[in-house]
This record gives C-alpha cells, sequence and structure tokens, in this order.
C-alpha cells in the first residue's frame, strides 16, 4: 500500500512538472538584447502578437534597459499592427507622457491620431472617436509642424471631416427624401456653413435649394441657389441646377 501510494505521488509530481515546462515562456532566460531582437523579427514578419508578448516580457524584466523608449514605442506599433487600436493609443500615449522630449515624439504623436482615425466607426454609428480623432490629429499638425507626421495627421483630419459632412448630409437627405423639409434644411445648412471644404458642402447648398423650394419659400431657395454658384461654380451640384434651370417652379 505504501509503495502504491509513492507511485502516485510520484506520477502526481511527474505530471506536475510537465505541466509547468508546457505553460513556461518562450522568452525565459533572455536577456534585454535578445528579448528586443526577437520582437523586432517577429514585428519584421507581421507576428504582432509575438512581437508584443516579447516587448512586453522586456519592459516587465528590464525596466532600465537604456533602450526602453524604442522598446514601449515598438510595443504600441505592434499592437497598432494587430489592429488592437484601443491599446496601441493606450501605448502610445504612455510613451508621450515619459518620453515627449525623446526625438521619435512626434511618430509617437501621429500614432495616437492614427489609432483614433482607426477607431473611427462606419456611418451612422456613434462617430466619438472620429471627433476626438480630428481634435488629436489637429493638434499634431500644429504642434510637429513642417515634419512628415504633421503632413498625415492633416491629411487624417481632413479625411475625418469628410466622413462628418458626409453622415450630416445623408442625415439631411433622409428627412428631404420624406418630405420633412425643414429638418432636411437644418442639418443641409448645417454641412454647407461647417464643411466647406468638402465635396458635400455644394450638395447641401443643392439641398436647401430644393427644399424651399418644396415647402414654397421661393427667396430663401434663390439666397441657395446662388451661394452654391458663387461658391463652387464648378461643382456637379451647380451644373445640375443650371443645366435644369433652377426656376423651383
Amino acid at each position: 500500500m505504501l509503495n502504491m501510494t509513492r507511485r502516485f505521488g510520484i506520477l502526481a509530481l511527474a505530471l506536475a512538472l510537465a505541466a509547468c515546462g508546457s505553460t513556461a515562456s518562450p522568452y525565459q532566460g533572455m536577456d534585454a538584447e535578445a528579448l528586443y531582437a526577437t520582437a523586432t523579427q517577429e514585428y519584421s514578419e507581421g507576428g504582432y502578437l509575438n512581437a508584443a508578448e516579447a516587448l512586453d516580457r522586456l519592459l516587465l524584466s528590464f525596466g532600465d534597459w537604456d533602450r526602453v523608449p524604442e522598446a514601449r514605442l515598438m510595443l504600441a506599433h505592434a499592437h497598432f499592427g494587430a489592429q488592437d487600436f484601443l491599446t496601441a493609443r493606450a501605448e502610445y500615449v504612455r510613451y508621450l507622457d515619459r518620453y515627449a522630449g525623446e526625438g521619435d515624439a512626434p511618430v509617437a504623436a501621429l500614432g495616437v491620431c492614427r489609432s483614433l482615425a482607426s477607431l473611427s466607426p462606419v456611418m451612422p454609428r456613434d462617430q466619438t472617436f472620429t471627433n476626438d480623432a480630428i481634435l488629436v490629429c489637429r493638434n499634431v499638425v500644429v504642434d510637429y509642424a513642417g515634419t512628415p507626421q504633421s503632413a498625415e495627421a492633416a491629411q487624417l483630419s481632413n479625411s475625418m471631416r469628410v466622413k462628418l459632412a458626409e453622415k450630416e448630409y445623408m442625415t439631411g437627405d433622409f428627412y428631404f427624401r420624406r418630405k420633412l423639409y425643414d429638418s432636411a434644411i437644418k442639418y443641409f445648412e448645417f454641412v454647407a456653413n461647417l464643411y466647406t471644404e468638402t465635396e458635400f458642402a455644394p450638395m447641401a447648398l443643392a439641398g436647401v435649394y430644393h427644399s424651399n423650394v418644396a415647402i414654397g419659400y421661393q427667396d430663401l431657395a434663390d439666397e441657395a441657389k446662388e451661394l452654391l454658384l458663387s461658391r463652387y461654380p464648378d461643382s456637379a451640384a451647380a451644373t445640375s441646377l443650371q443645366s435644369s434651370g433652377g426656376s423651383g417652379s
């Protein structure tokens, strides 16, 4: 009986050791240089999750390593590459909080901008991330003027504004098609006044024109027509209105 008990004990110990061995970290025993090299290789091959795991291990075990800023920035890039944009944003912000004076600060700032832009959802969902992206990207444009990151941030900000303009225009068109013209005018005017640089501004002015014609406010319709023709004479909306006579009668 004693021998049987001892055998069971030895078997249990062997199983426990095997289990521990199977769950051991593949990065166990590596120093900071080896972990960083591994992360770099994984990242270059698209193994973003593996790269993030190696970098997490590095930052946890070697917080005083002289290349920690580089490792933290790569960690943010790895999460972005894995399309975990919320975590990427948090890591980019963490980098800026700790290393704002580093030469890669513009890269991290653009990373926040890009992460928020990537989180911007399809319409007609809530566009909070879109608005946040515009604000953050504009800050990058100003704070790092003259850099490539500033130029890319400006493009992202503009694309987010176009997205918001389209959302508001579609809402106006929704009301117009249901003959709720007063509501339609409200949204069309919002687009025409706030998103003047987008392709939806002339379309919105045309929407204001047609809505007022439908209501019977020819004077307001003519005002919208004049604005459209003076601001966007070469737009498709202006051409359409001119070709149709634009009398509204």
